[in-house]
């Protein structure tokens, strides 16, 4: 089996070699390039084709989020993991909305980031068990129940909530009362059982509702 081909972006010297050689004692996982900011990992990535690219969110100049949007673009097939100590709801929903297909905090242990890669690599999505435990998603890849019966309507503005949206302007997209998106909004989360538009997003992820976002 051939080893997934990792590029690691951080612009911590010390954390970035800590990823390096992390990774680097997985024989199943080899680091083909680093980069310390956004440009150089893009630059990285054009080079060495790589299955997987892990990314830090705050980085000078382009940031994680910049560079995941520059990766989809030129290079569709690579997958995207977000390492990241900014792991709150809106990294986390923004992170989902261009197509990540994970995300560990950095307080998470070095086995969780291993199996993220791996999980990641094998076509699956993964959130560290700390988002996990917040937002009911990602660790264990997709879900196997039954979805619920969401109607076209709300599937619609999940979507658009996905792709960072806002309800207000999910209501002039869409060309109705702020009120109907919120009335939309309010049955898909009891549907999907959670409380919040970034849990709505990674529940979305992980069920296959949405895929990323072009």
């Amino acid at each position: 089996m051939k080893p997934t081909r990792v590029v690691v972006a951080d612009d911590h010297t010390l954390v970035r070699q800590s990823v390096v050689k992390a990774l680097a004692q997985a024989p199943d996982v080899v680091v083909v390039a680093e980069a310390a900011d956004g440009a150089s990992a893009v630059a990285a990535v054009l080079e060495q084709q790589p299955d997987l690219v892990v990314l830090d969110i705050a980085m000078p100049g382009t940031d994680g989020f910049s560079t995941a949007e520059q990766v989809r673009r030129l290079v569709p097939a690579v997958r995207v993991l977000f390492l990241s100590m900014h792991d709150d709801d809106t990294s986390l929903q923004h992170a989902l909305a261009l197509g990540a297909e994970g995300f560990v905090s950095k307080s998470a242990p070095v086995a969780e980031l291993l199996d993220g890669v791996r999980r990641v690599a094998a076509g699956e999505r993964y959130l560290s068990t700390t988002l996990e435990a917040r937002h009911g998603a990602g660790g264990s890849g997709m879900d196997t129940t039954p979805p619920p019966a969401l109607t076209v309507r709300e599937r619609e503005i999940l979507g658009l909530l996905a792709r960072g949206l806002r309800p207000g302007e999910i209501a002039s997209t869409l060309a109705v009362s702020i009120k109907t998106v919120k009335n939309h909004l309010t049955s898909v989360y009891q549907k999907l059982g959670v409380d919040t538009g970034a849990q709505a997003v990674a529940e979305a992820y992980r069920r296959g509702f949405v895929t990323h976002v072009s």
